[in-house]
């Protein structure tokens, strides 16, 4: 769901230009800081006299010592004798053998793990079909699982970046996202092509004067490491790729350069300049730094650990169409029957509301009976056997998800059925402050044409959200998450574990989209497939992108669906739930979102559908809730 903040009703309130020019300064803070190796580097190319350069040497000291190679470097760039005799003085003023701490750059990240000596256990954190202890396998895939959904939080963190911190388990590492842009000569620089590689990926602008003062070290990081692996790709941020041209002639610059764009922005939640990110062979972010380093060699360590690293990770990336088949009679796993219901117990939601009673109220989960089998039958069943699958076998369990998937779209196709949406505004106590309400009847007309009713509209009182198109296009469309075979290519699927959930029990898989492209609303968050029917039961996850512009900020909340078998074949959708706080530049915004999905019933005619914009009479239907429903 989309919600836009607004200062006054229907006046948007927009910040993310001001941040990306205003956090800029962040790496130059005090200018009498020490100078580093860089800064001199950068004094020297920028052609200033050996006068300025002594005086600027004298007053504001340096925070490396000087040695015979730095020396030589120092000429190298045009320094001349009693430039390098005021280094050496400065130098010996010294009072510690280590420079000062980073001014102005934060870096969010630890070093990278060291190598191991031994082959790293797969992500399942035992060997696939092993009997590792269901508890055991139960705790690390619900702990990659809470690391996967803290990614779609909107709540401020210490990291900036938007990015969650990395783990000392690369599968909890965020995966770079992967983009296509302009470099300076018009052709693609295609991350993509990268692969394999380790690639410091820089944020800049011509104009952003901590930006330049980490060019040089950028240079030279490129010299010493690109035959071992290493790349460095900047990514500028310049309206015009005119002064880049002349920037990149002028600095040396010996790494390609791209041209930055809107998606590419909100894909990396880049939220000022210099931002620099350290991404290793397996494609994940491992450091991002916002702000200027005080000395571009303090990447050296990290940059030798990830290049001693394998060009391994734990992402499964499916290959549509020609994914390897299952040895012929084997199964998918080994689990006897039990009972089946995606429906999560009232105190097992983890985003549902308390229940008040032992009779669930309008706005709970539902207490889903099983389908399978009777509740005697469920206490008999033997423990579940939560062995994982083989790499080969997750892929055919993907395809055969996505295919039952696009399956279960044409079916619900040829249903009619009855959409609550309802939102509401939260005070700090938790009252309702204001509501948004709308329900639908999904019906056929005699000639078999699909029509979308609206039944009940009672007045919008929300005061501090509004409910835009976007929203209305999420209600019908992303809500409930479907992932078809036909839209698999679009997404980056995880294997994160085989657990048992409420009657349930599932294999897990993190789903993020490989690329945001415009005008486009992506899902990213977890799916839960039934092991046996290979269907989604339950998803929990948020739309993306988000978008914080000058002309207003458009965020979702993160929401759980829950699915129930109604027709023995297919698991529909019938109860969504969020309840989340959305982290506006004007402050936090408490909100509850819920959709039911009811009264579902087959319509065999061949249909086509039709929106019906035209509203029912002031009084809401004998089903109507008399409380007032929000919005998903």
């Amino acid at each position: 769901m989309t919600v836009k903040a607004a200062m006054k009703r229907g006046r948007v309130v927009g910040f993310s230009l001001l941040i990306l020019l205003g956090l800029a300064p962040l790496g130059a803070r005090a200018l009498d800081r020490p100078l580093t190796k860089d800064d001199v580097t950068l004094l020297l190319i920028g052609g200033a006299s050996a006068q300025k350069m002594i005086a600027v040497i004298e007053q504001r000291g340096i925070d490396f010592r000087m040695n015979p190679d730095l020396a030589k470097k120092f000429h190298d760039d045009g320094a001349s004798d009693e430039v390098i005799d005021a280094l050496q003085k400065a130098g010996e003023k010294r009072t510690g053998a280590s420079g000062p701490a980073t001014a102005g750059a934060a870096s969010e990240n630890p070093s990278p793990p060291a190598p191991a000596a031994a082959e790293a256990p797969p992500a399942s954190g035992h060997a696939p079909g092993s009997a590792s202890s269901p508890a055991a396998s139960q705790s690390s895939a619900e702990q990659k699982i809470a690391a996967t959904l803290a990614e779609t939080s909107s709540a401020p963190r210490e990291n900036p970046s938007g990015l969650p911190l990395p783990h000392a388990n690369p599968g909890g590492l965020p995966v770079a996202p992967l983009f296509s842009l302009p470099d300076l000569d018009g052709a693609a620089l295609n991350l993509a092509d990268y692969k394999g590689k380790v690639v410091l990926l820089d944020f800049w602008a011509t104009w952003c004067g901590p930006c330049r003062s980490e060019i040089p070290g950028f240079v030279d990081l490129q010299n010493r490491y690109r035959d071992q692996g290493f790349q460095v790709i900047g990514v500028s941020v310049d309206e015009s790729a005119k002064p880049v041209r002349k920037f990149r002639e002028q600095y040396r610059m010996n790494y390609p350069v791209a041209m930055c764009d809107r998606n590419v922005r909100q894909l990396y939640g880049l939220s000022g300049i210099p931002t620099t990110l350290l991404i290793g062979r397996d494609g994940r972010v491992y450091s991002k730094v916002v702000g200027a380093s005080a000395d571009v060699g303090e990447f050296d360590q990290r940059i030798q650990a990830l290049l001693a690293l394998p060009a391994s990770g734990e992402t499964t990336r499916v290959q549509v169409g020609n994914a390897p088949a299952l040895p012929a009679g084997a199964p998918l796993n080994a689990q006897g029957s039990g009972a089946q219901s995606s429906a999560p117990q009232p105190s097992a939601a983890q985003n549902s509301a308390p229940a008040s009673s032992a009779s669930p109220g309008p706005d709970s989960p539902p207490a889903i009976a099983s389908h399978a089998s009777s509740a005697s039958a469920a206490k008999s069943a033997p423990a579940p056997n939560l062995s994982d699958p083989s790499p080969e076998q997750i892929q055919q369990i993907i395809r055969e998800f996505t295919t039952k998937e696009k399956l279960f779209k044409l079916a619900r196709d040829a249903y009619t059925f009855h959409q609550i949406n309802k939102v509401e505004e939260l005070d700090a106590d938790g009252g309702v402050s204001g509501m948004y309400q709308q329900e639908w009847d999904i019906l056929y007309d005699d000639k078999g044409n699909r029509i979308e009713r609206v039944t009940y509209a009672p007045l919008d009182t929300l005061k501090q959200l509004l409910i835009s198109p976007e929203d209305l296009n999420a209600f019908r469309n992303l809500q409930p998450f479907v992932l078809t075979v036909d839209e698999l290519p679009d997404y980056e699927l995880k294997y994160l574990g085989h657990v048992k959930v409420d009657e349930l029990t599932a294999y897990v898989f993190s789903v993020r989209p490989k690329e945001l492209k415009k005008g486009r609303q992506y899902f990213q968050g977890v799916v839960w497939v039934d092991d046996r029917d290979l269907q989604i039961v339950k998803s929990e996850g948020k739309n993306v992108p988000e978008t914080r512009t000058k002309h207003g900020e458009n965020l979702y909340p993160r929401f759980t669906t829950y699915r129930e078998q109604i027709d023995g074949k297919f698991w529909f959708p019938t109860y969504t739930i969020a309840d989340d706080k959305l982290y506006f530049s004007t402050g936090p915004i408490h909100m509850k979102e819920v959709i039911r999905y009811t009264d579902y019933k087959q319509f065999k005619a061949s249909s086509t559908v039709k929106i019906v914009t035209e509203l029912p009479s002031a009084n809401p239907p004998p089903k109507a809730p008399t409380a007032p429903p929000k919005k998903p």
